[in-house]
């Protein structure tokens, strides 16, 4: 494993978060084959920033019949209990595409279908949230507040059903007259995925692109926390003794400005789950994008990565098999 720390500390004009905010990363990849097929992938281009995935696939059909199957996007699990007292990372306001996915396939754009459900605890409760008016997804679009707003009757026996925990208090109005407060706390995970059909010719290739706005998440770091927090960015982000030193110094010019706080945006990206295709990728490349030269980018990687612009690195192997996922850091100084 290499450790990969690169350039310096600065502004960065992306995923906007205040200073005492802390908001988790959902980790989302890429399309998905839904049955295995002889169809191989030449090449994948890989585009990754804190606030943009961009992926260019070659595949290739080496039998002698056209191959039909369906590919997917699965977006990232919502459990809605987790994210009712916390916040994910910036999202579109579109409850299903809520990170702006799209596709397009040989240059035309893809007219793809939605499916989204509802589980708890295993068992769906797709057609019983529906019934109650409750959207699915609560995390954009005040979600949380429309679940508020739900009569109360089709509220309880949400509750009863294990759908929902409801947290009511008595209120009084100035007239004395006594009424329920509730507070909806929902109990359900969300899955969402976008999918289409798609034909792959035999003895030809299949141009696939696609992009979305990852779920960054973003929190508050420090040089001087603890060593549990240190513990972290050093397993999940590669960094070591240098690294901390070299921060060090540059959060020491910061305080003089009242505060020695950056802020972390964390990506997370799905690289090592299978896709039902066959082999390893012909041809892999990989751009990472800070996005401004003084920011601070820093992963665990297997392998060299070039500096190719100010804020870019790129990585580039032949027959390339992915041993890990993508998870990175972007440090910024807190204006």
């Amino acid at each position: 494993m290499r450790k990969v720390m690169l350039a310096a500390l600065g502004a960065l004009a992306m995923v906007p978060a205040a200073a005492d905010d802390s908001t988790a990363a959902l980790q989302a990849g890429s399309i998905v084959f839904t049955k295995n097929t002889p169809v191989v992938m030449t090449a994948e281009d890989l585009y990754l920033s804190p606030n943009r995935v961009g992926i260019r696939f070659v595949f290739a059909n080496p039998a002698k019949t056209d191959v039909a199957t369906l590919v997917a996007f699965p977006l990232p699990d919502i459990d809605t209990a987790e994210f009712w007292g916390s916040g994910a990372g910036a999202m579109t306001a579109d409850p299903q595409n809520f990170v702006g996915f799209k596709a397009v396939v040989d240059g035309k754009p893809v007219a793809f279908r939605i499916e989204q459900r509802a589980f708890v605890k295993g068992k769906e409760v797709t057609a019983e949230l529906a019934a109650a008016g409750a959207v699915l997804n609560p995390l954009v679009d005040d979600g949380f507040q429309k679940l508020d707003k739900i009569a109360l009757v089709k509220l309880r026996a949400l509750a009863k059903a294990g759908i929902v925990a409801l947290d009511e208090t008595p209120e009084s109005d100035a007239k004395g007259k006594t009424t329920p407060h509730v507070d909806v706390i929902p109990q359900w995970t969300v899955t969402t995925r976008f999918y289409w059909p798609q034909t792959f010719p035999a003895g030809k290739s299949v141009v696939i692109e696609h992009s979305y706005q990852p779920v960054t998440g973003a929190s508050l770091f420090s040089t001087d926390s603890d060593k549990q927090h240190q513990k972290y960015y050093d397993v999940d982000y590669c960094f070591d003794q240098p690294s901390w030193a070299g921060l060090k110094r540059r959060t020491a010019a910061a305080q003089k400005k009242e505060t020695n706080y950056l802020t972390a945006y964390r990506t997370d990206y799905i690289l090592k789950t299978a896709g039902n295709w066959q082999g390893p990728i012909g041809r892999f490349h990989l751009t990472l994008d800070k996005l401004k030269a003084e920011n601070i980018l820093s992963l665990c990687w297997d392998g060299a990565l070039k500096k190719t612009g100010a804020t870019t690195f790129e990585f580039t192997q032949e027959h390339f098999a992915p041993a890990r996922d993508i998870r990175m850091v972007v440090l910024e100084a807190i204006p």
